[in-house]
């Protein structure tokens, strides 16, 4: 082999071990990047941002119906709720339980429905006038209990009615208090904060506040064994007003209530109904009224119509 050959072999070798390198330090170079890079560097996992949840709406509450406003013709055509009529539809205690809603209930029409279920299907059973009848005084009734509905639901309310006589039926004594379910919507609702209470155990009548506290206190002469003072009843106030045919009220007022006699179906050709006024003995008893003092005439006739009053 002449010389240049030989040059030319050795080149050729020195390419190839020179290629051979390149492959070695390049396959190095990934291999300690692979091992050492910093794509191997300890990483904590990926971890998905927490979604907010949204929050479940709160459903609206179905407010349930109640009766619709009767018209002015049916209204006209119902009976009367006032002291002297019997209305057998009126509820009593045995039907309902009232408490005291510390609220008193005008009517705002002249004449509004009474219902005996706070149904929405109910049919009305008589009316209640804006107007007491031979007073020409304002109605306010007291409220017993509330059922709720739309347009502020029902209430219970005390009405100046009887639901049946003593002797109907061969039963001695009826209920001397009745009730009946208005709309809400129909009346005018006052807060009041005092109760009138006539104990017939202790032979007493009260003026108590709210809060339990008594603004004031006196013996009442109340009725005898066969003309008993209503006892397990809750009325109102009906009216407080002066009459001057009743003397031996001597001009002070006498305090209407809308509770009845359990014994009597009437009384002096009038309703028997039970009144809170003046009477000059201190002695005695009544058929069933309640007989108080001068002080406590003026102490009732200062309180709202429609008071609510409680016999125990």
């Amino acid at each position: 082999m002449t010389e240049p050959e030989r040059q030319s072999t050795r080149r050729r070798r020195w390419v190839v071990i020179a290629a051979g390198a390149a492959v070695v330090l390049v396959a190095g170079t990934v291999l300690v990047t692979q091992l050492h890079g910093p794509d191997r560097e300890a990483r904590p996992p990926a971890v998905a941002a927490p979604r907010s949840a949204s929050p479940t709406p709160t459903p609206k509450p179905t407010l349930a119906a109640v009766p619709a406003a009767p018209s002015a013709a049916t209204l006209a055509a119902l009976p009367l709720a006032f002291h002297d009529a019997v209305v057998p539809q009126l509820l009593d205690g045995t039907q309902v339980h009232p408490e005291n809603a510390w609220t008193t209930a005008a009517p705002k029409a002249p004449l509004i429905a009474l219902f005996a279920s706070p149904d929405a299907g109910a049919a009305p059973v008589a009316a209640l006038s804006s107007t007491v009848t031979t007073l020409n005084t304002p109605t306010t009734t007291a409220v017993w209990g509330r059922s709720p509905g739309v347009d502020g639901g029902m209430v219970l309310v005390s009405t100046p009615s009887r639901n049946r006589t003593p002797g109907d039926g061969g039963v001695a004594t009826a209920p001397s208090a009745t009730f009946a379910w208005a709309r809400a919507a129909d009346l005018t609702l006052t807060a009041v904060d005092r109760v009138v209470r006539i104990d017939n155990a202790a032979s007493t009548i009260s003026i108590v506040r709210r809060d339990g506290s008594v603004e004031t206190s006196e013996p009442a002469r109340l009725g005898t064994p066969q003309d008993p003072t209503p006892a397990a009843t809750m009325t109102y106030m009906e009216a407080n007003y002066v009459d001057p045919h009743v003397t031996y009220t001597q001009g002070h007022p006498i305090a209407l209530t809308g509770a009845h006699s359990a014994t009597l179906s009437g009384y002096g050709g009038n309703a028997a109904l039970t009144a809170l006024h003046y009477y000059p003995d201190p002695n005695g008893s009544s058929h069933g009224c309640v007989r108080i003092t001068a002080t406590m005439t003026d102490a009732l006739s200062k309180l709202a119509v429609g008071t609510p009053i409680e016999f125990s």
